[in-house]
């Protein structure tokens, strides 16, 4: 009677791991089939996540952070993965470069909008707010968690137009000096510079 118990236990739990591997591989070919390009599909099939996490579609690709505008971005990925992946078949390649460019790109334009807002930042503001947006103390007050990025917002185009004359408070401190316009061309450099301030500095 033990034995016949014991068998009809692993029978029921054969059938319950059956069950759960089934159930985990269909999970797998819906998640890969649903990708919604090919390129994707590839990379999924391949696992390509279980080693590179979100490195490819949330994070700049090594091969690109000192990419130079206007050279071709597909090749650069392909050398990189023909370096990391070198059995790879040509069609796989092809395709996983196509994947990573469609990740890659919108990061690469980010870190290129962010490079530009730094260098206009340098350029137009560090002089006197310093690269650190600290200031200069007993001369320029600091932007690093002034309440001005904060709770006066909608100043600062106006500021960044027509500049600002003294006294003012910024973190308990009061400052009389004279800001000049830093030289701003166009709404959309004033937008870059509030913008990389804002993401840079505020509290």
């Amino acid at each position: 009677m033990r034995r016949v118990n014991k068998v009809g236990i692993l029978g029921v739990s054969l059938c319950v791991v059956t069950f759960l591997l089934v159930a985990a591989g269909l999970t797998l070919w819906i998640w890969v089939e649903g990708a919604p390009t090919p390129a994707e599909r590839c990379a999924r099939m391949r696992g390509c996540a279980l080693c590179h996490g979100d490195e490819w579609t949330n994070r700049l690709h090594p091969s690109l952070q000192r990419h130079k505008p206007g050279n071709a971005i597909r090749p650069t990925l392909q050398a990189a993965i023909t370096q990391a992946h070198p059995r790879l078949s040509r069609g796989a390649e092809a395709e996983l470069t196509e994947w990573m460019y469609s990740c890659q790109l919108p990061l690469l334009a980010a870190s290129r909008r962010e490079e530009a807002a730094a260098t206009l930042y340098r350029a137009k503001c560090a002089a006197c707010h310093g690269t650190d947006g600290n200031g200069s103390p007993g001369l320029y007050p600091p932007l690093r968690g002034s309440e001005w990025l904060s709770e006066e917002p909608s100043r600062l185009p106006e500021i960044l137009t027509n500049g600002l004359q003294g006294p003012i408070t910024v973190r308990g401190q009061e400052w009389n000096a004279i800001m000049l316009p830093p030289g701003l061309s166009s709404k959309e450099e004033i937008n870059t510079i509030i913008l990389y301030i804002r993401k840079h500095f505020s509290k």
